[in-house]
């Protein structure tokens, strides 16, 4: 497993990747209209702290989706995984070695 993901697992991850990047993309924006839905500070200071959301939300994008490689998949995985923006159905489409792999970061959801 150190050699990198098997072309099994890399087939299943470039799927998997995008349903989890629109995942990801779709839980931010919802957050962002419950938060631009609240009364409260002025236009100005709304703006600057949705912006500063925004740009964290982009690092937390880049750290799980950046550089779609199949030598950086598996850690990939993992980081995605913790993110928990794939369900247990779809995280057990992997090898058991990948599965391995992906419980380093949290246990594997039930469903």
């Amino acid at each position: 497993m150190n050699n990198g993901i098997s072309e099994r697992d890399w087939r299943i991850f470039r799927e998997l990747h995008a349903v989890a990047e629109e995942r990801l993309c779709q839980r931010i924006l919802e957050s962002l209209r419950r938060e631009l839905d609240q009364p409260g500070e002025s236009a100005r200071i709304r703006y600057r702290e949705l912006l500063g959301y925004i740009q964290e939300q982009n690092g937390e994008l880049s750290r799980g989706f950046d550089d779609l490689s199949r030598s950086t998949a598996l850690a990939q995985v993992g980081v995605i995984h913790s993110m928990g923006l794939w369900t247990g159905a779809e995280l057990r489409r992997f090898s058991p070695e990948t599965l391995q792999y992906a419980e380093a970061y949290g246990p594997i959801p039930a469903e």
